[in-house]
């Protein structure tokens, strides 16, 4: 195309470039818009850049600047190299194709040496159309190669994770993970604090002074290594959610896989418990001070008459003079009495400790025992919800055939319809509900299978059982918690301890 009789010598334009990665360069781009200029006799004035910017990202700083600087009639032209760089979405491109039409601002296109202009609509459509396919095929294969990757346990490029160098791969190799000991040795200390019961911030609070990688812990750093599969040897992709801080997706939507290339430091079955404490103080299902409190029996002590848990409270008192009057107490409002903490946890304390002879062995195949049982339960649930699926599903189909019979008369009955209609949106609501119900038993039977049942889960829980004199009160409040399933009490005061499980043959 001749461009003579929209570029006059001597006039001013300026040069627009973009490119997506740090990896490229301007250089082509650049080249050719002054060997453009220098053509027709005019002079690029100024440059206007958008370096390693993804046309997809909507607040490009190059790009506003152009606008804004036409609208204040700083040049006369705008070279470009092709009008990818400037835009693959087509209403970004209607967007500027309008403004610099109403300015009469040429854009000229230096590999072509066209112009790309707001006359022609439809091979402008056309152009931005394919400018739009390519930027979604390019986003499409990028997604599908990175899960080709990761299903096949290979990594996907980024930083390695904290505890792990990474070397590139070369001919006949996949690359490979080594162990960074020092790294390592830190986010073992992280496990071993989660699983005693510290939070995210307590955890960043404990760690050596600016040891990540010469940064200060955080809990956002804490919780990356809590939650990544990595440390068990696993690759996975779709964990975050892009535009949120660290924010995880639900499970379901990650892809994981086993990978060779990473040497794992703790079993799945050992990450998968930690996952699940992470869940539950998520959802609050334990709450923050569930272990840090100076009631070992709090949730556990039951009221015999009122079948109400009783609740701790300080009611003691400090003089002037510093001394300290009144006790700690269990109290239960509704039956109006008080149980003095002291003498509660010594009597709790000698019912635990008669079981202390009982062997290990034994009391894991006890738990395990009760867990099966629970795995039964769970099971029949699950059945029992399959069979009201398939009984929702029956009455789905026939409520659909009612519909299209009754759009098939000649005399159509509105109300019918209508309350047919209302029907089916309640049975497909009620469907979903119990695809739900039956997806979070799956999950629990799979807890219980894989963390509840695991011996070795097991021995991590009762790993202070046999030595409770020089145990903190934290760890043998977790103690009582997984031993005790409730505590009852009177107004006498009178202990009667309930197990998780079955004992009363072993001592």
């Amino acid at each position: 195309m001749d461009l003579t009789s929209v570029l006059k010598p001597g006039m001013k334009g300026v040069f627009y470039g973009r490119h997506s990665t740090q990896k490229q360069n301007m250089e082509t781009q650049r080249r050719r818009a002054y060997e453009l200029a220098e053509k027709y006799e005019c002079k690029i004035i100024g440059e206007i850049l958008d370096e390693g910017v993804s046309s997809r990202k909507k607040d490009r700083k190059g790009y506003k600047k152009l606008i804004a600087d036409a609208h204040s009639n700083k040049f006369d032209f705008v070279v470009i190299y092709d009008h990818k760089r400037l835009a693959r979405i087509p209403e970004e491109h209607d967007t500027i194709r309008v403004a610099m039409h109403i300015l009469e601002i040429p854009i000229i296109e230096s590999e072509t040496e066209s112009l790309y202009d707001f006359g022609d609509t439809v091979f402008s459509a056309i152009k931005d159309g394919i400018a739009k396919y390519e930027l979604d095929k390019i986003r499409v294969n990028t997604r599908n190669a990175i899960e080709s990757l990761a299903k096949k346990g290979l990594w996907t490029g980024g930083k390695a994770p904290f505890g792990y160098r990474y070397t590139p791969k070369e001919k006949g190799d996949n690359g490979k993970f080594e162990i960074v000991d020092v790294e390592m040795e830190l986010v073992k200390k992280v496990f071993q604090l989660y699983r005693n019961n510290n939070g995210f911030s307590t955890i960043a609070r404990q760690m050596p002074f600016k040891s990540f990688r010469g940064k200060e812990w955080n809990k956002d750093r804490v919780k990356n290594i809590i939650t990544n599969p990595f440390y068990a040897g696993y690759i996975s992709i779709r964990r975050k959610y892009e535009n949120q801080h660290n924010a995880l997706k639900p499970r379901s939507e990650w892809t994981v896989e086993k990978s060779s290339m990473v040497p794992a430091v703790l079993s799945i079955e050992e990450w998968e418990y930690l996952w699940d404490i992470y869940t539950n103080r998520k959802e609050r299902t334990i709450p923050p001070k569930h272990f840090k409190t100076p009631f070992l029996l709090s949730s556990l002590l039951v009221c015999e008459s009122c079948s109400l848990k009783l609740l701790g409270k300080d009611q003691r008192t400090t003089s002037n003079q510093g001394r300290v009057y009144g006790k700690q107490v269990y109290i239960c409002k509704p039956c109006n009495y008080k149980l003095d903490m002291v003498d509660a946890h010594s009597t709790a304390f000698k019912v635990f400790k008669g079981y202390q002879s009982v062997d290990t062995e034994v009391i894991i195949a006890a738990i395990q025992e009760e867990v099966e049982k629970d795995i039964a339960l769970v099971k029949g649930n699950i059945v029992d919800f399959e069979a009201l699926w398939n009984a929702e599903k029956q009455k789905l189909q026939l409520c659909n055939l009612e519909i299209e019979k009754a759009f098939l008369r000649e005399e159509k009955n509105e109300s019918l319809i209508k309350v047919l209609v209302i029907t089916k949106e309640r049975l497909l609501n009620k469907i979903h509900q119990i695809e739900q119900w039956i997806e979070e038993k799956k999950a629990k039977m799979k807890n219980l299978e894989d963390i509840q049942k695991n011996k070795s889960i097991i021995n991590e829980q009762l790993k202070h059982f046999h030595s409770t004199q020089s145990i903190n009160n934290e760890d043998l409040r977790a103690l009582y918690l997984y031993f005790f399933e409730e505590i009852l009490v009177n107004d006498k005061g009178h202990l009667k301890c309930k197990l998780r499980f079955n004992l009363d043959g072993d001592i």
